[in-house]
């Protein structure tokens, strides 16, 4: 199955909350189709050579999220790979077009119950500084599943293995037929 997949892998971007598994998951369809792996976050920490909470302390949020979707040009130039897409990467909709343009989008849905306990005590997330992060995990995760939710398909986390995750999207990826 690996070989198969990895000659006609379309490549796939995976959005979805911080914490919800797309760096975990992405490198599990990575190692299962043979396809090559990109986390976003990390790609623009090793070009722009500081942390992501540097630049947003640096810069602000609107200077990232052009680094972001510069970022996100270069990345997808390259066809078949898996790419986990920053947190905030899906909300733009000139983002959103070039992701679709390139692969399915599969959205990782997550409970902010999930994201409290997967990200307590990670002191990495920029957004999340704030004293009451249960709040802002909470409201950001509000605002921002209406526009995770245009993705070409929607997969829960909450209560699977990464293993699970990983073979339900690849399960949809060889139904996929493209194009939104």
């Amino acid at each position: 199955m690996r070989e198969m997949i990895a000659r006609v892998f379309p490549g796939v971007v995976l959005v979805g909350f911080m914490g919800s598994g797309k760096s975990s998951v992405g490198r599990e369809i990575a190692r299962r189709t043979g396809a090559g792996f990109v986390d976003m976050d990390a790609w623009i920490e090793k070009e722009e050579g500081r942390t992501i909470v540097e630049i947003f302390s640096k810069d602000g949020e609107a200077a990232f999220r052009n680094i972001e979707k510069a970022a996100l040009k270069e990345i997808l130039v390259a066809k078949g790979q898996v790419v986990a897409a920053g947190g905030g990467a899906f909300l733009d909709r000139e983002s959103q077009k070039l992701m679709k343009a390139y692969a399915p989008v599969v959205y990782l849905e997550v409970k902010a119950e999930t994201v409290i306990r997967r990200l307590s005590g990670d002191a990495k997330r920029p957004l999340l500084q704030d004293v009451n992060r249960d709040a802002v995990v909470r409201n950001l995760l509000d605002r921002r599943t209406p526009e995770y939710s245009r993705a070409d398909y929607v997969v829960p986390t909450d209560g699977s293995t990464v293993p699970e995750v990983a073979g339900r999207i690849i399960s949809f990826i060889e139904r996929w037929e493209g194009g939104a």
